[in-house]
Parts: C-alpha cells; sequence; structure tokens
C-alpha cells in the first residue's frame, strides 16, 4: 500500500492567507511598540547639545588640539578665543571636561538629523527582523499542516483497509 506525501506545491488556503496577515500585522506593532519605548527611554538630544555638537564638528581640528592641550595653554587659548564653549570647559569639573571630551570625539561626523535617521532606521531593521521571524513560523505552521493532513489521509486508509479485510473475512470465512 503506497503512503500518502505530504503536499509540496502551494495551495491558496483562507488560513495561510489570514496567518500571514496576522504575522505581518504582528511584526509592524511590536517594532513600532520597540522603537517608541526606545524613543521614551533616550529622548532626542537637547537644541543646546546638538549646537554644541555641530560647533565640535565645523570646528573638529581647533577643539581636538584645545582638549588635549595642558591647563594653562586651555586658559590662554579660552581667553585668546573668547568663545563661550572654551570659557565654560576650563570652568568645568574633571567629569564635565571628560564627559565633554567623549563627545567631542564622537561629534566629528555628526548631523543635526542623525537621532531621526538612526530610528527609522532601527524600525527598519527590528521589522525586517520581526516579519523574518514570522515568516518562518507561519512556515513551520503551513508545513506541519500539511503533513498532519497526509497523517490523517494515511490513518483513513488503513482503516478502509483494515475494515475491507473485515468484511472479506465476514463473506468467506475460514473453517
Amino acid at each position: 500500500m503506497e503512503e500518502e506525501k505530504p503536499i509540496l506545491q502551494e495551495i491558496e488556503d483562507k488560513k495561510e492567507k489570514w496567518i500571514s496577515r496576522i504575522s505581518l500585522w504582528v511584526s509592524v506593532l511590536l517594532t513600532t511598540a520597540i522603537v517608541i519605548w526606545y524613543y521614551q527611554s533616550n529622548p532626542p538630544e537637547s537644541p543646546e547639545v546638538v549646537r554644541m555638537r555641530v560647533f565640535f564638528k565645523e570646528k573638529n581640528r581647533e577643539v581636538m588640539k584645545f582638549i588635549s592641550m595642558d591647563r594653562n595653554e586651555q586658559i590662554a587659548f579660552a581667553f585668546k578665543n573668547k568663545h563661550p564653549f572654551y570659557l565654560s570647559y576650563i570652568r568645568q569639573s574633571t567629569v564635565e571636561q571628560e564627559k565633554i571630551r567623549s563627545l567631542v570625539h564622537i561629534s566629528t561626523d555628526f548631523t543635526p538629523n542623525q537621532y531621526w535617521f538612526n530610528l527609522g532606521f532601527m524600525w527598519v531593521i527590528v521589522f525586517t527582523t520581526f516579519w523574518f521571524l514570522g515568516l518562518i513560523t507561519e512556515a513551520c505552521i503551513v508545513l506541519m499542516r500539511r503533513e498532519s493532513e497526509a497523517r490523517i489521509k494515511n490513518y483513513q486508509k488503513e482503516k478502509e483497509r483494515e475494515q475491507r479485510l473485515a468484511s472479506d473475512e465476514k463473506e468467506f470465512p475460514e473453517d
């Protein structure tokens, strides 16, 4: 007796369409929720910080030279240039100066809309990940359904064969 093989070709099925739609919308909703959570836990920088980072980008070489000077040279440079950044930097505590120093190093390629670009790109990456995982799950469900249908058909064929054998034995009893 030949066993029933799982269905390998694609079938238009309402359940599969619904599973596909649910997968897509769950991916969209989860992604949006994660991006909103990220936005709330990591808000954009204040306008003052953005202006300071743009200043660091525009005057990168000068600022790098300034923060690498020793304390006395920094004071002389600040009073010579009279820019508010240099004057406030020399008045800051060592901890604040280290924070500014790290901000200078990460501001060399800063753009004011970088946060929003990163947020949008994060949405795309997270959505793609969730959607891909949803598609994999969807494919597993479809394969399991098709194999299950094949097992059910095999079981039904086996039952029919047993019933035929039982009816044949009743018709032709062996003495």
